[in-house]
């Protein structure tokens, strides 16, 4: 039997069955990075090509959120089905009418990576284990430094989810309102932040390093090379890989993100 639960604009449906689920279809690569970090790994049947599972795994790699097709997710036999937030509502209720469990991902907010996170392990009955987990953050400092996060030309606002590590690691976005808006260089003039970071889109992660490439590119610009971020060389990037993506990843970005704050002038 299904429930639907609301959560703030979105909603999750859980099934109510006292069973934690034994096979998993994850539809989102952040999802599937938390469910490896609860020990989960053993249970998914089904992931995207994305998702960050070993190569000698063997989960099928055909679940597509933009084009998904029922007949192939049936064949792996899934009792719980995870949908990335911004998947289409008609697949959900279509798998729910095929008598598959789903949970949908949270809308985006500064605390939805969090909270999927717990939504997760409450469906898999690993609160103990997403408790830990989420522990392992860094402890909340007072956000006294602005760091720009910059990915696929949008930059993050303070309400986006990478909200969750900035805070953490004792940044804020420098932006005043907003998830994601169109990168232009007038706002980031006027925004002013004490760091940048670009986020490449990759399949792999990466470590947060010092950018040459994107240092000498604001050096450039007109107005922009006059930032203190710019004169005192602090523009990074990464690779998104997993990471990421909204999910356990997060916590090894949240402790990069503070190596990052400890060395700001």
């Amino acid at each position: 039997m299904l429930r639907a639960l609301l959560f703030l604009l979105g909603w999750v449906a859980v099934a109510s069955g006292t069973e934690p689920p034994a096979r998993i279809a994850s539809y989102s690569p952040g999802a599937t990075q938390t469910l490896l970090d609860l020990g989960l790994g053993g249970r998914i049947v089904a992931a995207t090509r994305w998702c960050p599972l070993p190569k000698a795994h063997p989960a099928a790699r055909d679940c597509d959120a933009f084009n998904p097709d029922l007949e192939t997710l049936l064949r792996t036999k899934p009792d719980l089905v995870i949908l990335p937030r911004l998947a289409n509502p008609l697949w959900a209720e279509r798998c729910e009418r095929a008598g598959l469990r789903v949970l949908v991902l949270r809308p985006e907010s500064a605390t939805s990576a969090q909270q999927d996170i717990t939504s997760l392990a409450q469906a898999t009955g690993r609160e103990t284990a997403a408790r830990e987990l989420i522990a392992k953050t860094p402890p909340p400092t007072r956000a006294t430094k602005t760091l720009l996060v910059i990915w696929d030309g949008m930059m993050a606002g303070p309400d986006a989810y990478v909200a969750w590590p900035l805070r953490q690691a004792g940044f804020v976005s420098p932006l005043a309102t907003g998830t994601w808006i169109k990168l232009d260089w007038e706002t980031l003039l006027k925004a002013d932040p004490d760091a940048v970071l670009w986020v490449e889109s990759a399949p792999e992660n990466q470590p947060i390093s010092p950018s040459e490439k994107h240092l000498k590119e604001l050096s450039e610009i007109v107005g922009i090379k006059e930032l203190k971020l710019v004169k005192s060389k602090q523009v990074y990037s990464t690779q998104s890989g997993s990471d990421w993506l909204p999910g356990s990843g997060l916590v090894q970005i949240a402790e990069q993100l503070r190596a990052i704050r400890n060395n700001l002038p």
